[in-house]
C-alpha cells in the first residue's frame, strides 16, 4: 500500500487516504512512511535529468529550445522558491514531487533550496491530506 507513494501523480497525497482506508496501521506510522517515501523521488528525479537531459539537448534542437525557454522564463525570478513550494502542496494531480522536481532541473534552480522548496511541498501536502482524510473518515464512523 504504502509503495503507492513511489507511482507518479499518486504519491504521498493519494497512498496515504488508501492505507487508511485499507489498513490498520497508526495514522502517525503511515504519515511518515509515505512522506520517507516521497522525499526519496527528489535526488533519484534530479540524478535521472542529470544522466537523461544532456544526450537528449544535443541530439534534438526542439528539446534543447524548450530548457532553453524555461530557463529563460525562471531566470531572475524573486517567488520561485515559494511558488515551487506552493505548486508541489497543491494536493491535485500532477503537482507533487516528480513534477516539482521537473521544474526546478528545467527553471535551472539551484539544487539545494530546490530540493527544501519540493521537500516541504510534499509534507505540506501530506499533512492537509492527512488531515482531511482522517476528518473523513472519522464522519463516516459516526454517520
Amino acid at each position: 500500500m504504502l509503495l503507492l507513494t513511489l507511482v507518479p501523480t499518486f504519491e504521498a497525497r493519494y497512498a496515504i487516504p488508501v492505507a487508511l482506508v485499507l489498513t490498520d496501521l497508526n495514522p502517525a506510522i503511515i504519515y511518515t512512511a509515505c512522506v520517507a517515501l516521497n522525499l526519496v523521488v527528489i535526488p533519484i528525479v534530479f540524478a535521472g535529468l542529470d544522466w537523461l537531459a544532456p544526450p537528449f539537448r544535443r541530439r534534438y534542437r526542439w528539446i534543447d529550445s524548450i530548457f532553453k525557454w524555461f530557463w529563460r522564463r525562471g531566470h531572475g525570478r524573486r517567488w520561485k522558491f515559494p511558488a515551487l513550494m506552493a505548486f508541489v502542496a497543491a494536493p491535485i494531480p500532477g503537482t507533487g514531487a516528480y513534477t516539482g522536481t521537473l521544474m526546478a532541473y528545467l527553471l535551472n534552480l539551484d539544487r539545494k533550496p530546490a530540493a527544501v522548496a519540493v521537500a516541504l511541498g510534499v509534507i505540506l501536502s501530506a499533512t492537509l491530506t492527512t488531515l482531511a482524510a482522517l476528518g473523513i473518515i472519522s464522519l463516516a464512523k459516526i454517520l
